[in-house]
């Protein structure tokens, strides 16, 4: 039944089956609602994840999450600001592992909707006193994805490293740095570390997938060494 619910297109479709069904007056008011994708072979459950995030959110007014498909759940917020504030305090993981939000209307099937990014806090380490700046630390996230400037730009300093605040492709590996010049004869590489990173595979530097999982390690059938590993925590 699902096959044929995907070749619809295609069918030669009988008179009965081409008379149209006007839905346009049926469709469920949605305000904010936030779809959340759970990168986890396990089954996710509802009640755990409510009960979970109810005191990480500390939403002003209520939510209610409701089952999607495919680890994906949606989460109806009664007031808009908590919906942003979910959003905004990304990344989220559950048992460890990445869970990724994004608005939903509605608009589009459940199991259509693609999660491709987060947005972590990066540190970057190893930068010379001298580039120790807002603008050089902004250079550097803009090579990773798109940058979040915070209000508060005293949020970018830590001190010996600095911060930045960018939205990553998870389909990719993490980026574990960059190497940077200063002048013709300077030039270094800077190393990153992502706060609140949730499981990563140490074989291959996706998020999406534990190092059991990870094909490299299967393909492998266990001859994979701990030392032949490219990333680490």
């Amino acid at each position: 039944m699902e096959d044929l619910t995907n070749r619809w297109r295609s069918l030669s479709l009988t008179e009965e089956e081409e008379t149209r069904v006007d839905l346009t007056k049926e469709k469920k008011k949605i305000g904010a609602m936030l779809a959340a994708k759970f990168f986890t072979q396990r089954s996710v459950s509802i009640e755990a994840v409510a009960k979970t995030f109810r005191p990480l959110w500390r939403t002003r007014g209520n939510f209610e999450v409701c089952e999607g498909k495919d680890n994906i759940l949606l989460i109806d917020f009664e007031m808009e600001a908590n919906a942003e504030k979910v959003i905004q305090g990304q990344p989220w993981a559950f048992d460890r592992h990445l869970m990724v939000v994004q608005r939903y209307d509605g608009t589009v099937p459940v199991q259509n909707l693609v999660f491709r990014s987060t947005t972590f806090w990066i540190q970057i380490h190893n930068l010379p006193f001298q580039l120790l700046t807002i603008e050089a630390a902004l250079s550097i996230g803009e090579t990773i994805g798109k940058v979040s400037r915070p209000k508060d730009l005293g949020e970018m300093r830590g001190g010996n490293f600095m911060r930045v605040r960018v939205e990553v492709d998870i389909t990719k590996p993490l980026c574990r740095g960059k190497k940077i010049s200063w002048d013709e004869k300077g030039d270094g590489w800077v190393a990153f570390m992502y706060e609140r990173l949730p499981n990563i595979c140490y074989w291959c530097g996706l998020v999406l997938h534990n190092d059991k999982d990870c094909i490299q390690w299967l393909n492998s059938r266990g001859t994979l060494q701990t030392d032949d590993q490219q990333f680490g925590p």
